[in-house]
């Protein structure tokens, strides 16, 4: 079967749920995307709305590789396009379909249940941990903020992430307190401020 068979056809719908997950990562729309300091040439304020997050470079991974998301039920991790930039210019791995089906998740869940470490479709395990008062899985922050979770996707679940996961590339910070355990303590506080910086 074509891809399109195997993920249903890529219809129009409502901007953040769908029949299927395909259409659904088609029409979601993420974060919003400021010019910064390059749109001030073109005669644009850094703060201006350049356009916004989205996530066709995902499903043009999904469905280049021939994983078929339509048996069963799944929670999808979906980076968004520009996660995909960021882990190109980190100089990372070509994203191959061991590397897709890391983002997938057996069986529906909802971003209040994803605080326990994660089984995936590839095999590997997520590792999850509250750092700084947010949910991480592995290396990237599940229900940041303005970060769309919790989308209805026909038999999936998709909550979106900013990082591209690599099996086996996640290791636990040294500083993985959360931000409230690190008050007081201006050495502890400068040393969490450089391992944020250094997330960036």
């Amino acid at each position: 079967p074509t891809a399109s068979t195997a993920f249903g056809s890529p219809t129009a719908s409502a901007p953040g749920g769908g029949s299927d997950v395909i259409s659904t990562l088609q029409s979601l729309q993420g974060p919003e995307i400021l010019w910064g300091a390059d749109g001030v040439p073109l005669g644009y304020g850094e703060s201006d709305v350049k356009g916004y997050e989205s996530f066709g470079r995902f499903v043009a991974a999904i469905q280049a590789n021939g994983i078929d998301l339509t048996q069963g039920e799944y929670t999808i991790l979906a980076p968004a396009d520009s996660a995909f930039s960021k882990h190109e210019l980190g100089g990372n791995a070509p994203v191959t379909a061991d590397v897709l089906k890391y983002h997938v998740i057996p069986g529906k869940k909802s971003l209040a249940s994803l605080t326990s470490n994660q089984p995936t479709l590839q095999g590997g395990t997520l590792t999850a941990s509250r750092k700084f008062r947010k949910n991480w899985l592995d290396d990237a922050i599940v229900g940041g903020a303005n970060w769309p979770s919790d989308k209805p996707a026909g038999n999936c679940i998709v909550h979106t992430i900013d990082t591209i996961l690599v099996p086996g590339a996640y290791e636990s910070p040294t500083y993985s307190q959360d931000a409230s355990e690190l008050a007081g303590s201006s050495s502890d506080a400068a040393a969490k401020a450089a391992w944020l910086a250094a997330r960036a």
